[in-house]
């Protein structure tokens, strides 16, 4: 918006002179306009490249991309400190930008109409990619700050109406956003080429009609609506499944430590990256592998996290005598995908750090993203890292599918098994879950309630929502499922300090016992490990933050939205009232 008003400003002084410059108006037979820019199939397909920098993936430079970076969540814990929002801000990106990318995909939807000799189906294609991102930053919008303006055109800087708009109700922009990404399904080719096709618009379509669903249900209490955008994501995640296209591998690690993920299976669409040295011509890395084997202290999955996984039985760790006193006991005879995404053998704090001095916030190593065969090569550190990031995958889209066959209450054992069954056998080594009265169980023995949900979900939906959690852990859903299901309580210190602890002071005590010996902690002083980290408030569990100084809280009644930039809606008073709290 701000650079539209920016626009705007240089009109009103273009204006100005006009009366005086009219000759400087005549445009130069040999120079280029809009129109004569638009000359082919290729043209569309050179503009919408600028679009594609809107999945971030794993991060370009030393930016992060959406892996392991939420700055709030349970899952893991920042190097740093962080809580909900607390001033309106006077501007922010998180307005602005989807606005720009909005007006980018209009522009090339509009300019479909002028490029000549293009067959129906091409030009609907080509449609069809300019509203799959319009609607991508749409939900982006709505998300962040719930009712939003509803884009649909180009909007001229003289159009004062236009530019003045109310809020549009999120669901009336939500529903629009399914409309495109629907468009988009039906039209977009069935291209095998790593770009947008009708099948990513059905990945991006299944995630965002959930979205919306949950909110629908679990904030507004609007069983109808609920079941409009359940369905909708039901019937996206469907049409991938029964597409025959994709299978779910063995091989889980591979999905994220790849050089090139080009002919893995579970890849709907990712972000390809390369680095050929300085000055190169092409290249794009990012420092994701760097992030998470630096000397500075990384992000460490939290007690919560490493005990949402289940025991290698398939049951829940409540169900059992799980032990954290020291490492072997937490990772023994578990789901294993938790060895996948932390080391199983390293415990590292602050001042006992492992291999090229890493150490974690939590004292459990992330390196879900470290691709050890690059050890000593020049894309080893950051920001050279070339691993190629998944942006939709097949296993997101079958927890999406599980999810809203769940919350309509239609579930079968058969959407257990061509869904999420597939997914716990072949990347947790776990057995399938069986459904009967309602209720799952493993192997004959019936999940019960779990004591830490205190939520009123149901224990069918709450074993769902772990499954889901352990697939896709740290790949950047956490926040949003939180902020769906309205349980931001669990990003609160005092309602859920597992969310921000870490190892055991027994494990951590164990494991330097077992090793002080070696070369690489030799000359180290556990009294100094021990005064040098944060421990909760009985000495047993490693804390990520000083909670004496750092408590996060989170407002049940404004933590859910974002504020609208105050600038915002000083040049459109239309925009109000704020969002509840703000």
């Amino acid at each position: 918006m701000r650079n539209k008003i920016l626009t705007i400003a240089f009109a009103a002084f273009a204006l100005s002179l006009s009366s005086c410059n009219d000759y400087l108006d005549k445009q130069p037979m040999d120079s280029s306009t809009d129109e004569n820019n638009w000359v082919s199939e290729a043209s569309l397909q050179t503009f919408s490249w600028k679009l594609y920098n809107n999945f971030s993936g794993y991060g370009t430079g030393w930016s992060r991309g959406q892996y392991l970076n939420e700055g709030m969540s349970d899952d893991y814990s920042a190097d740093g400190y962080s809580q909900p929002t607390s001033n309106a801000p006077s501007t922010s990106g998180s307005w602005n930008n989807p606005y720009e990318e909005i007006r980018r995909a209009n522009i090339l939807l509009e300019r479909v109409d002028i490029v000549p000799n293009l067959t129906d189906a091409t030009a609907n294609h080509w449609r069809g990619v300019a509203r799959f991102f319009r609607a991508q930053q749409h939900f982006d919008l709505v998300k962040t700050y719930g009712d939003v303006v509803w884009v649909d055109k180009v909007i001229d800087v003289d159009d004062v109406a236009k530019l003045g708009s109310k809020r549009d109700s999120r669901v009336d922009v939500m529903k629009n956003v399914c409309t495109d990404l629907q468009f988009a399904a039906d039209n977009c080719a069935a291209t095998t080429d790593n770009t947008v096709n009708n099948m990513v618009a059905y990945a991006l379509l299944s995630r965002v009609a959930l979205y919306e669903g949950a909110w629908q249900r679990y904030h507004e209490n609007n069983a109808e609506n609920a079941k409009y955008f359940y369905t909708i994501a039901k019937n996206a995640a469907s049409a991938i499944i029964s597409s025959g296209k994709y299978t779910i591998h063995d091989n889980y690690q591979s999905n994220y430590l790849s050089k090139s993920l080009k002919g893995n299976s579970e890849m709907i669409l990712y972000k390809v990256y390369q680095y050929t040295g300085e000055g190169a011509a092409a290249t794009l890395a990012h420092s994701m592998q760097g992030w998470c084997n630096s000397s500075s202290k990384t992000w460490g999955l939290t007690k919560s996290a490493v005990e949402a996984f289940a025991n290698a039985d398939g049951l829940p760790i409540y169900m059992s005598t799980y032990s954290d006193a020291t490492v072997e006991d937490v990772f023994k005879n578990r789901d294993t995908r938790l060895s996948k995404i932390i080391e199983p053998n390293v415990l590292c704090p602050v001042g006992m750090a492992y291999t090229e001095g890493v150490n974690s916030s939590t004292g459990y190593w992330t390196n879900k993203f470290v691709l050890a065969s690059d050890y000593g090569t020049g894309t080893w550190l950051a920001p050279y890292n070339t691993t190629d990031a998944p942006l939709f995958s097949y296993s997101e889209v079958l927890e999406n599918y599980a999810e809203a066959c769940a919350e309509l209450g239609t579930i079968t054992q058969n959407d257990l098994d061509i869904s999420i069954n597939i997914v716990r056998q072949k990347h947790g080594n776990l057995p399938a879950y069986t459904l009967a009265g309602g209720a799952l169980s493993v192997a004959g023995k019936t999940i019960t309630h779990d004591p830490k949900n205190t939520f009123g979900v149901s224990d069918l939906l709450w074993e769902l929502r772990r499954e889901r959690r352990s697939e896709l852990m740290c790949d950047g859903f956490r926040y949003d499922d939180l902020m769906r299901w309205k349980l931001g309580a669990l990003l609160d210190f005092d309602k859920n300090p597992d969310g921000y602890l870490g190892a055991s002071k027994a494990a951590i005590d164990a494991f330097y016992n077992a090793h002080k010996g070696e070369t690489i902690y030799k000359g180290i002083s556990y009294d100094d490990i021990i005064g040098g980290n944060f421990w909760n408030s009985n000495n047993t569990y490693l804390s990520a933050f000083n909670t004496a100084k750092n408590k996060r809280v989170f407002d049940e009644t404004k933590n859910y939205l974002e504020p609208l930039p105050s600038t915002e809606i000083t040049l459109n008073p239309n925009l109000k009232p704020n969002n509840p709290g703000w």
